[in-house]
């Protein structure tokens, strides 16, 4: 039983990391806070694990190896915080633990930010179950983040924001007596131009958002769908989606609709399934429609060796996002596949094995952009992915100020080119590995910009040109080193 007992007690191999996670504003213990460890291996973070912080917000992770961890905690309402992070959406800074021993971390988690006001009547009175919407500015177009309803008394607050600009819409509405409300941005505007944008800071509520929707007339959608089988009818606007049942004689009637563009989209059968698809743009009054049904739209997915050698088309995945009407999710093809999709406008990116690199796509000819196609019912396209042999290999440290290397440093890379970003389906970004390397493998050849930071997080495009970046040209079948400095500190 001594024995027993003895080896209950008996400190376990590796090192333990233990912590706590705090409310950022009060300093409270966070209950239930999804902590999540990855390990740095050879320049991609692998997942170790992750645990919920008990009562008192704390955690811990035993019997850990010697090596380099991102450590990040979440839950809902706030946002996510990383270990050694500068900014709140930065990368977090690596923790490099030994073979043995004990590390302790503290993360503190800041309420996401809010918007809230009034949605107001004629005579100032505050309007109840009125929907109001958040819009992030400088998007095109609008694309509606987050929404919230107005209680009995017109106040609202939309929450889970992340930090930036905003724009704060009222929907459309039908009232009681006739009178309809257009969708009206915070600033008394319909128009976009003029509407007035919200600064949103993680903690804080921005308040007094008061909107007092403006008169005018509404429109309204009636159709029928063709094909004699019941159907599902979604309409998609700047405002979300709403959604219809209809029956066999195909019928639908969409009400309190404010002026603008929209999507409309009819799917129906499972074993058979047929789909049809419309642009509209709607003003004042009734619009009619039909939607006759058709076989979905297929892809079949290419690959070929500019050089014209046979290459393996399982080789190169493809995926497929649906930009119009909005999706979240990719829909992901294999060379050599045939996929049958939703009619509507996609966007395509691919990766290639390592020895080869994205040259080209050859775009079914409804093609908008080089990497955009239109998928209409009916349609059977092809899209060919044309690959090159002779990539480029970019590999190199990243070094502090000291000059010693800087494991789990974030390195992030992008084409200055914009043909070649567009091939890329936008930047690259890694982490070095134990050793303050990185490697980027299969890069086309071309200039590319390329910097190290813990305090900067992925730029957009816009940013890049405002940063103090290395630049590179790439040639084909060339390995090029190139060190970094570090911008910033730990």
């Amino acid at each position: 039983m001594l024995i027993f007992l003895l080896l209950l007690a008996w400190p376990a191999a590796g090192t333990v990391l233990d912590g706590i996670v705090l409310e950022n504003l009060s300093g409270r213990p966070v209950a239930r806070a999804r902590v999540s460890l990855e390990a740095i291996q050879g320049g991609a973070a692998v997942s170790v694990g992750s645990i919920l912080t008990d009562s008192g917000g704390r955690f811990s992770f035993r019997s850990l190896g010697a090596g380099a961890y991102l450590l990040s905690a979440g839950r809902g309402g706030y946002a996510i915080a990383k270990h050694g992070q500068k900014r709140w959406n930065g990368p977090g800074a690596p923790i490099v633990l030994g073979a043995a021993g004990q590390f302790f971390a503290e993360l503190r988690l800041p309420r996401l930010g809010a918007i809230g006001g009034l949605v107001l009547d004629e005579n100032h009175l505050g309007l109840a179950n009125h929907p109001v919407y958040a819009y992030r500015a400088g998007e095109q177009p609008l694309r509606m983040v987050a929404s919230g309803v107005s209680d009995d008394r017109g106040v609202f607050r939309i929450a889970g924001l992340e930090p930036g600009r905003y724009y704060a819409r009222t929907g459309p509405r039908q009232l009681e007596g006739g009178r309809s409300l257009l969708p009206t941005f915070f600033g008394q505007s319909t128009a976009l131009a003029e509407a007035k944008q919200v600064e949103v800071e993680l903690d804080r509520e921005a308040g007094g958002i008061d909107i007092e929707p403006l008169p005018g007339r509404l429109g309204r959608l009636v159709g029928r769908v063709l094909g004699g089988v019941p159907a599902t009818v979604e309409l998609y606007s700047d405002t979300g989606k709403r959604e219809a049942q209809v029956p066999a004689d195909g019928s639908f009637d969409f009400d309190q609709l404010g002026p603008g563009d929209y999507h409309i989209l009819a799917l129906a059968g499972a074993a058979q399934p047929r789909a049809a698809w419309r642009r509209l743009r709607l003003g004042e009054g009734t619009t009619e429609t039909s939607l006759p049904l058709g076989r979905l739209p297929t892809v079949r997915v290419r690959s070929e060796e500019k050089s014209g050698r046979p290459i393996d088309p399982r080789r190169v995945t493809v995926f497929l996002r649906r930009t119009q009407p909005p999706v979240e999710n990719s829909v992901l093809v294999q060379g050599g596949e045939t996929a049958a999709l939703p009619p509507g406008e996609y966007q395509a990116a691919a990766v290639a094995p390592p020895e080869f690199y994205i040259d080209s796509f050859r775009m079914p000819r409804s093609s908008r952009r080089p990497n955009e196609f239109e998928a209409a019912p009916f349609d059977a396209l092809e899209l060919t992915v044309i690959l090159s042999a002779d990539p480029a290999i970019l590999r190199g440290r990243v070094l502090a100020a000291d000059g010693k290397p800087v494991p789990g440093a974030p390195v992030f890379l992008n084409a200055i080119d914009p043909e070649l970003r567009g091939r890329l389906a936008g930047g690259r970004s890694l982490r070095a590995d134990q050793n303050g390397e990185y490697r980027f493998y299969g890069l086309p050849p071309g200039r590319y910009a390329l910097f190290s930071s813990f305090e900067i997080p992925q730029p957009q495009e816009a940013e890049w040109g405002t940063l103090a970046v290395s630049t590179i040209e790439l040639e084909p079948n060339r390995q090029v080193t190139l060190d970094l400095k570090l911008i910033g500190g730990m």
